[in-house]
């Protein structure tokens, strides 16, 4: 290869990287505001001055928990329906409009319900952004690198949740009262993450999937500079987008697995970070916010080492061990009334670090196992399979905790750590490495 020649194809893959980032970092704002409006929202309510002056009941601060969550359950499937039939790039868009007038009301509410209303609207909008964020990189991103793309989205929400229940820590430490700035925090996030999405094109699968082949061979020369006739892209099938396909028999093993395992990685974090500092209370911690700080980012290093193993070891592996250690670690946690602090402790973290570890497989494993045609309805309904049951332990957990004590309510979240463990030992495939148009064409099993 001469110098000119070396010098055009290292001009070609910073021009490539270059385009790969930025829409890494665009698709993954989604998942960051996701993380830091729920930490927004948490960090708010475990705060006295805001339960005051709400006058908040326990069924209260379980709605307002849920609130979002709830909100993605019907987003989720909605827009990824919406998006596989009119495109990704148009609800890329509208999505976060939603998102950030919502995020400014939010420093506006008087009462409880206001703030379920509004979250149940902020949660429309991140349900859809699921959909839409993970599939829309990855059918941009090459086989052999797309878990490494991927998984820093799922990085941006741990970075998000960290980083918002940090500043609501500091406004409210500062000044208890300030709790409205905490909850309103994700209006500027949001309007960079819009901007950035300025300008982005359209998905060239998906222009394939409904046959417009010379605008996505447009779109892979000019932000790719891959020939039109890539492998990776040439054999992408054409499909209609509808929840007849994700249920019928040859994607339903998918759809299930794909459900589960989401619903057992999120239900059991969502409930117990959310209520980590009356959790670690009753455990007898002296600070449990600060410790609760401590303790998203020990779940951001586990989401890290996840991240880097992704696509050297593959998908299967850094989901079944976790799953299990989730399980024992929170075995530990339940006898915490009776087990001394210097166990108990470090298995709680313990359980952050391993949750961590799987947590950027939702963004990977949906996407690569169902064709582009239904690609953002499957992971739409996914992403509301594990809201419904993030919603269910969020609001179920204060509830329980103070009903029953430690011991049920952990064992409770010990048994679907075990369901997902034993599910993903049975269903979970090796998607590593496959091209999108592999992975989601039809072979035995999954």
């Amino acid at each position: 290869m001469t110098t000119i020649s070396r010098a055009g194809a290292g001009a070609v893959n910073a021009r490539r990287t270059r385009f790969l980032r930025r829409l890494t970092v665009a698709t993954g704002g989604g998942m960051f505001l996701d993380g830091f409006v729920f930490a927004c929202i948490a960090v708010a309510v475990a705060g006295k001055a805001f339960r005051a002056d709400l006058h908040t009941t326990p069924v209260w601060l379980g709605l307002i928990s849920a609130s979002t969550l709830v909100g993605t359950i019907i987003g989720g499937p909605l827009g990824g329906y919406c998006t596989d039939r009119f495109g990704r790039r148009p609800m890329f868009t509208a999505d976060l409009c939603v998102f950030l007038v919502s995020s400014a009301l939010l420093f506006f509410v008087r009462a409880p319900w206001q703030i379920v209303a509004l979250g149940v609207v902020m949660g429309l909008a991140v349900g859809a952004d699921y959909a839409i964020g993970s599939p829309m990189l990855g059918e941009f991103t090459p086989a052999h690198n797309r878990g490494r793309y991927l998984g820093v989205l799922e990085i941006l929400w741990n970075v998000g949740y960290v980083l918002a229940f940090f500043l609501g820590f500091l406004i409210t430490r500062i000044d208890p009262g300030a709790w409205r700035y905490a909850l309103a925090l994700g209006v500027v996030p949001a309007a960079i993450v819009l901007a950035l999405r300025h300008g982005l094109p359209e998905s060239p699968r998906w222009l394939m999937s409904q046959g417009r082949h010379a605008e996505a061979r447009a779109i892979l020369m000019e932000h790719l500079a891959l020939d039109p006739h890539s492998p990776e892209f040439a054999d992408e099938p054409t499909g209609e987008a509808g929840y007849r396909t994700l249920f019928g028999r040859e994607y339903l093993a998918r759809t299930v697995f794909c459900c589960v395992f989401w619903i057992c990685i999120v239900l059991p974090y969502f409930a117990i970070t959310f209520f980590q500092a009356d959790i670690l209370t009753t455990l007898g911690i002296s600070d449990p916010v600060l410790t609760a700080v401590f303790g998203t980012c020990t779940a951001l290093a586990g989401a890290v080492l996840g991240w880097s193993l992704v696509d050297r070891i593959g998908r299967r592996k850094i989901l079944i061990a976790p799953m299990f250690v989730t399980a024992l670690m929170l075995s530990i946690v339940a006898g915490g009334q009776w087990l001394p602090h210097s166990l108990v402790v470090p298995a709680f973290f313990g359980y952050l670090f391993a949750y961590g570890v799987m947590s950027i497989l939702p963004g990977v494993y949906p996407l690569e196992v169902f064709p582009t045609s239904v690609r953002t309805t499957g992971m739409g309904v996914a992403a509301a399979a594990s809201r419904i049951g993030s919603a269910i332990g969020t609001f179920l957990l204060p509830l329980a905790l103070a009903a029953f004590g430690l011991l049920p309510t952990m064992g409770l979240m010990v048994a679907v750590c075990l369901i997902g463990g034993l599910s993903s030992l049975a269903l979970a495939p090796e998607t590593r490495g496959r091209a999108l148009s592999v992975s989601g064409g039809p072979r035995k099993g999954l």
